[in-house]
């Protein structure tokens, strides 16, 4: 049996498109701060371009940025509880001043295998923020707080490239690293109270600089 001509059915023009229906990307130009201060509490904004988008004290409770790009975006003093940025491209964003604690729930906002090369964090609350194998290669974590508020959900930063990063003022004590965890040149995490997570004991483990 021969296949209808779509072309020939006025029906055709009509028709919702599946693919777009089904994941519709959130696109907005540098410089745009349409979403600033707004309500999106757990919105889903997988995949979303906001490179150069202004965010500034947005409430992103639980929102999902999986895979976003967010190259040079403005997030400062955002709420971010919860979110998850798992991949996505936060270089060079600022998000100075954010929340990114746990939820109300004990959740974590995750980064995990995000790249936050350059990232703004100056400031910003981290405990129980989950930064595994993450890029944070030149990121100023000056004054960030990543102390959490539940000893059993603390900051992670296992596997995390923190080459370069400026932790002056940083509260750290409690977060989590690992063997793979790289710090900058001459930093020593147990003077700043982090927990190794490896068989080693923290008494012989060396910390690894590049």
């Amino acid at each position: 049996m021969a296949r209808p001509d779509a072309t020939n059915d006025s029906s055709a023009d009509d028709a919702p498109d599946y693919e777009s229906t089904l994941w519709q990307v959130v696109r907005l130009p540098p410089g745009d701060r349409s979403l600033a201060g707004t309500m999106q509490e757990g919105r889903d904004l997988m995949l979303a371009e906001f490179a150069g988008v202004d965010l500034t004290e947005a409430d992103f409770y639980w929102a999902l940025f999986h895979h976003a790009i967010l190259e040079s975006a403005v997030m400062a003093r955002c709420d971010l509880r919860g979110a998850v940025f798992q991949e996505a491209n936060l270089r060079n964003a600022d998000l100075s001043g954010a929340n990114c604690g746990l939820d109300n729930l004990g959740g974590s906002t995750d980064f995990i295998k995000a790249d936050l090369s350059g990232v703004n964090l100056r400031h910003a609350d981290l405990g129980g923020a989950n930064f595994t194998k993450a890029v944070l290669i030149g990121a100023d974590l000056s004054g960030a707080r990543a102390i959490s508020t539940l000893p059993d959900r603390p900051a992670r930063f296992q596997g995390a490239d923190l080459t370069d990063a400026r932790l002056r003022g940083a509260q750290l004590t409690g977060a989590l690293y690992d063997q793979r965890t790289l710090f900058p040149r001459g930093f020593k995490p147990e003077d700043a109270g982090m927990v190794v997570s490896a068989r080693k004991s923290s008494a012989t483990y060396k910390p690894r600089w590049k």
